[in-house]
């Protein structure tokens, strides 16, 4: 193998192995044991390599004999002779069809040994035909709901995380760095530069050093993971990645970036006004430039007026330059530099006409994290280990928010162990010093109503995260109620991933959250932005929606592992594109604040 297998990618293959398990019907006691496993083996801090060598693997809990041999295989040899049988005996589309929300590893079961269905498009099929609707178990409800849930896998699937994204474009970026000679300089645009979410194309604006040449095009086709280039040419290559994704290249020359920067970059709707701007002023506007209607010439503006010493000078940052360039097209229009995350045709080129864009939050801007888990509850690390990682990011605080008791699949802390942690923490803080920890705990909202712990418990911590992880299904008005209720309790200081939605995984479940945030603009409460790229929660509507009724937002990570803390940037994001500042955002403020907010 060319890489070690890690801890956290053994327990994948062991899931992995156990939905194929189930799938097959094989027994649930074994089953599970392989769940079991996958979910200790998971949150296990040390590197497998030393487990392995010095034969510790029956220490971890549930792991024994038989479990500890299948996970030396995999370190071995990268997988699990028995996963392969499995996948050469059952078709590879079961795997991703158990991926849709409401089917899992025994409807598939069902749907495979009863109906032969064996992929997505097998059951989109089935359910047009209602066949699937007749089996037990299924019925009319549960045949629509499916639809649906196919319906939305389908379009999550024509589109990346954030993180992916950030990924892929990493890659390609070191593969274009291998030979900058051909090229002067290169930046992502589209909805990757504008931080959504999701992201459906990698669009990357160049400018070639010979633009006769074709020495480009020949060493893009040299990137790992090419399935075949579907066009080429002086103006534009696509490629196509063997996962499906298409990379747009677009060669223009070095007057024309700016205009082509902010065209790539888009929104189509903010380009339509800026095109209009052009217009009135007798001029159009198109990703060569700004042209002059009479004579359609090229206007050469002065990328000088208005701009920051440093710039005029040619000491700023390469991304900075590029913000200069821009602004030389926005400020022709009098407009302010609008960030790429808000062109969204949301209001703000008339805000940048009065002056009035808001001084968008940064990451530097962030003093600690509120939302992380450790070995306490479902985490991979202790406390200690937490607190050094944020340390390093150069946060003044975090807070220790473990699961409460009745989540018990997350491990959840019964009260005798949150009295146990809140010792350690207070041993740690003299240990530790740099960070202020801070104890709490993320408090499940129960499906009746009310907190998983008393107020008497709650109110000895720092901080109070209260979060639905349960009674998904039930109505609007019910959930809506849970949620406001929560607010309404004095020692509740944050609504956690307020919607409970998982990206492309779980829909949001159905709240009305206009009221829980005129709930949380009335009690004080602030509601999260949680980072994880699986949940960015909530979005960036629901949270300018929030900041415009006075709603702090929390930006946080939910963090299971300390490489997870860094995620805070994609919370980050999605506050940019709700057009905060680091008034709005509770961990933005000095520690000193922070402790009289939560007083």
């Amino acid at each position: 193998m060319d890489k070690e297998i890690t801890a956290r990618e053994a327990a994948d293959i062991l899931s992995e192995l156990a939905d194929l398990m189930e799938i097959k019907g094989d027994n649930r006691y074994r089953i599970r044991a392989y769940q079991n496993a996958a979910r200790s083996l998971s949150s296990v801090s040390e590197e497998l390599k030393v487990l392995v060598t010095e034969d510790r693997l029956m220490e971890i809990k549930g792991i024994g004999e038989g479990l500890s041999a299948t996970i030396k295989e995999i370190f071995s040899t990268g997988t699990a002779g028995q996963l392969e049988e499995l996948k050469r005996e059952l078709p590879a589309g079961l795997l991703d069809m158990i991926e849709i929300p409401g089917v899992g590893p025994k409807r598939a079961h069902q749907l495979y040994y009863q109906l032969e269905i064996s992929g997505v498009e097998d059951l989109k099929k089935a359910l047009q035909e209602k066949k699937v609707q007749g089996l037990e178990g299924f019925g009319p409800k549960l045949a629509q709901n499916l639809r649906e849930a196919v319906a939305r896998y389908e379009s999550f699937q024509e589109r990346m995380k954030i993180n992916e994204a950030d990924r892929l474009a990493e890659k390609i970026a070191e593969h274009l760095e291998k030979k900058s000679e051909l090229y002067h300089k290169y930046k992502s645009a589209g909805s990757l530069r504008r931080r959504k979410e999701l992201v459906k194309d990698i669009d990357i604006l160049m400018v070639p050093a010979d633009p006769e040449s074709d020495g480009l095009e020949k060493h893009l086709r040299e990137l790992e993971g090419l399935h075949k280039v579907e066009s080429g040419g002086s103006s534009k290559i696509t490629l196509v990645l063997e996962n499906g994704v298409k990379v747009d290249f677009r060669l223009v020359v070095g007057d024309e970036f700016p205009a082509a920067f902010i065209y790539f970059t888009g929104s189509k709707e903010h380009n339509v006004k800026l095109r209009q701007l052009a217009k009135q002023k007798g001029y159009f506007l198109n990703e060569y430039g700004l042209f002059s209607r009479e004579d359609e010439e090229r206007l050469e503006l002065n990328q000088n007026n208005n701009l920051p010493e440093k710039a005029r000078g040619g000491s700023a940052s390469n991304s900075d330059q590029e913000k200069y360039a821009e602004s030389a097209i926005y400020h022709f229009f009098g407009l302010d530099y609008i960030e790429p995350e808000l062109r969204e045709d949301r209001g703000e080129i008339e805000a940048a006409r009065k002056g009035e864009l808001p001084e968008l939050i940064d990451f530097s801007n962030i003093r600690g994290d509120f939302h992380l888990h450790t070995r306490y509850s479902d985490g991979a690390f202790g406390i200690e280990e937490m607190a050094v990682a944020a340390r390093e990011l150069g946060y003044e605080y975090l807070a220790i928010t473990d699961h409460s008791k009745s989540l018990r699949i997350a491990s959840g802390l019964s009260e005798e162990q949150l009295k146990e942690q809140l010792e350690e923490i207070r041993k740690l803080q003299d240990k530790i010093s740099g960070i202020k920890i801070l104890s709490g705990i993320e408090v499940d909202i129960l499906p009746e109503g009310g907190l998983d712990f008393s107020d008497e418990i709650l109110e000895q911590l720092d901080l109070v995260i209260a979060s639905i992880h349960s009674g998904f299904n039930q109505s609007r008005d019910k959930i809506t109620g849970r949620l406001i209720e929560a607010c309404h309790n004095p020692e509740v200081d944050i609504i956690g991933h307020p919607r409970g939605r998982l990206l492309g995984r779980r829909d949001a479940y159905q709240v009305d959250m206009s009221e829980v945030i005129e709930a949380a603009a009335e009690t004080g409460t602030c509601l999260e932005i949680n980072a994880s790229p699986s949940r960015l929660d909530l979005d960036d509507l629901l949270a300018r929606q929030a900041a415009s009724r006075g709603v702090r937002l929390a930006i946080s990570t939910d963090a299971h592992h300390t490489g997870e803390l860094i995620d805070m940037k994609f919370g980050v994001d999605v506050a940019r594109r709700a057009w905060l500042e680091k008034e709005n955002v509770l961990n933005a403020l000095p520690l000193e604040e922070l402790l009289e907010f939560l007083a």
